[in-house]
């Protein structure tokens, strides 16, 4: 008695052997599509060296063949060089998030508000076309005083930001920078939340205020920016990556 197509094994496909033989447009149309995969990109600008360093790896695109990576290459750039380390970190900024971890003493200082002022960029300048950043949240009770403006005039160097990920760090000690890093849910109640996105909120709201004040008392226009999408994400701990010299990729 045949068996019904309900009862037969499948076995899962896992290769595509008549890729090459679909038309060029079609082919590129998938590459394109596959680089605009987005990704989460830590950054960390080493102010000793004046390097910019990361833990997110290559995209997988650029070494799938000379077609892809010649079409990946229209989306990713060469960025976050610095005066004295060329851009080694391959970024598209319309779908990459770029991700700045809270990893210094002094916690979010002038490093974090001058980052933009660090960055040399050559013909294919693309901070400016930014358009989602995470930052890390900081409890009330370790928050340095300078920290809320730092952090708003972080996201003001953005002119196209569209999305702002505030990133709650589970577990007691992270590595600034981790192999493979995602952003999870949060599994904190509701109400915690809001309290978090409240307070980040009126830290926001209370630089506003201040920079607009000294604006007028300095007879300048004040220019009126507002967070735009906001959402609160999680960073599970993982295992620890050495903390003494995070690697750089290139290829």
């Amino acid at each position: 008695m045949p068996s019904s197509p309900a009862s037969e094994t499948t076995t899962p496909q896992t290769t595509f052997s008549l890729f090459s033989s679909l038309a060029p447009e079609l082919r590129l149309k998938i590459w394109q599509y596959a680089a605009c995969t987005p990704r989460l990109v830590p950054i960390i600008h080493d102010l000793e060296r004046d390097i910019c360093l990361t833990s997110s790896r290559p995209p997988a695109i650029l070494q799938v063949c000379h077609e892809a990576r010649d079409e990946a290459l229209r989306a990713y750039t060469l960025s976050f060089g610095t005066r004295s380390a060329p851009a080694r970190i391959y970024f598209n900024p319309c779908s990459d998030t770029l991700y700045l971890p809270r990893h210094r003493i002094m916690g979010y200082d002038d490093t974090l508000r001058d980052f933009r002022s660090f960055i040399i960029e050559g013909e294919r300048a693309c901070m400016d076309e930014v358009t989602s950043v995470a930052i890390d949240h900081v409890d009330v009770e370790a928050k340095r005083p300078w920290e809320a403006y730092n952090k708003a005039a972080f996201l003001r160097s953005f002119p196209k930001l569209k999305e702002v990920i505030l990133v709650l760090r589970e577990g007691r000690r992270q590595a600034a920078l981790e192999a493979d890093l995602e952003l999870v849910e949060p599994r904190r109640p509701p109400e915690q939340l809001m309290d978090i996105w409240d307070e980040f909120w009126q830290g926001f709201n209370m630089e506003e205020k201040l920079l607009e004040d000294a604006c007028r008392a300095m007879g300048k226009k004040y220019t009126k920016w507002k967070v735009p999408t906001f959402q609160i994400k999680a960073r599970p701990s993982k295992a620890l990556i050495v903390d003494n010299g995070p690697r750089t990729h290139n290829i």
